[in-house]
This record gives C-alpha cells, structure tokens and sequence, in this order.
C-alpha cells in the first residue's frame, strides 16, 4: 500500500490511527520527536559528533521526497518514520520512532510499512536500517519484518587501540575487566 494518497486511517489496537506523509509544516514536529527520543531513550554517543544537524538534514530530505510519515491519533502525534535513498537501488529507514504510549499496538509496523511503500516509489530495490545492539524489542521488529543483520559495527577510542596493538604481534595487551 502506498501513499499516493496523502493519509490513510487503520484500524489499529486501541483505536484508528492516521497515517500521512509529512509536510514542510511537520519539520519541527518530527525534530522534537527525535530530539524526545534521543533524550529519553537513546542518547547519542560520545565518540558521535554532528548527529543533531545530520538527523535534520535527513529528515528535511525525507520530507523533501515524500518519504517521512507521522501516526497520530485524535490529533496527538504518536510516532514518525523517515526514509531516505543511498543510491538508485537502497532505501535506508533512517528514523523510526513511536511514542511509549504508542507502542505494541502495530503503529511502527504500519510506520516502516509506509516508507517501504514511498522508497519503492523512488526505486527502491533494497531497504537498510539500524538499531542498537542493546534494543532487543527493535531488534526484534525488525527482523520479524524481514530486515536481517549483515554488519557489526565497532568502535574503540584511540588510546585503547594504540595500548592494545602496540605490543608485538599475538601479544595481548587486554586487560581484564
């Protein structure tokens, strides 16, 4: 299902939710969704340097494109997804975020079901996304969608790499925790 039409109501648990496309109206809306998760839930890294301003310009272009949408309910937001194309071929869910009184009812189902749906208007043959290894309840939405892991992403301060790796080779230099 797509999105050609700009909203769509679903009879989700609970009550019927709207679906719709975000608009240039919804931008700062859809930042204070993001800046609200990033506070309550996943604060961004240390080591992560720019993540505000890459995360707007993300989420200008998938409003931009046509592939940010927003669920509310009676007028009150309860979540948003934002997709954006790496490529002629790649879709990348870049944002997904519902609301905790929004959650296990289908609403982030119906969310990434949207972008899919707007990606794929744009040629989109594939579809990446990311969550945190320590979101064990996103993980497993989307693996259940059909998303599969294909990259471990790793990160080390210098100090710890340069401690570690300067001795001789099969030398460890680990301490034990």
């Amino acid at each position: 299902m797509g999105l050609r039409r700009e909203r769509h109501n679903i009879d989700i648990r609970g009550g019927i939710v709207n679906v719709r496309r975000a608009v240039e109206d919804d931008r700062e809306t859809l930042y204070a969704l993001w800046d609200e998760w990033v506070e309550r839930e996943s604060p961004v890294p240390s080591w992560v340097e720019g993540a505000r301003e890459g995360t707007r310009a993300g989420i200008d272009t998938a409003v931009s494109s046509g592939s940010a949408v927003i669920a509310e309910e009676r007028g009150v937001i309860l979540g948003f997804a934002c997709g954006v194309m790496q490529g002629s071929r790649i879709g990348d869910l870049a944002e997904l975020y519902v609301r905790p009184n929004g959650r296990r009812r289908g609403i982030a189902r119906e969310l990434v079901r949207a972008v899919v749906a707007a990606l794929s208007e744009r040629g989109a043959a594939f579809v990446t996304g990311g969550v945190g290894l320590d979101n064990a309840a996103a993980r497993c939405f989307y693996e259940n969608a059909g998303f599969r892991p294909v990259e471990l992403r790793l990160v080390a301060d210098v100090e710890t790499l340069q401690r570690r790796l300067a001795g001789p080779c099969g030398s460890s230099q680990r301490s034990v925790p």
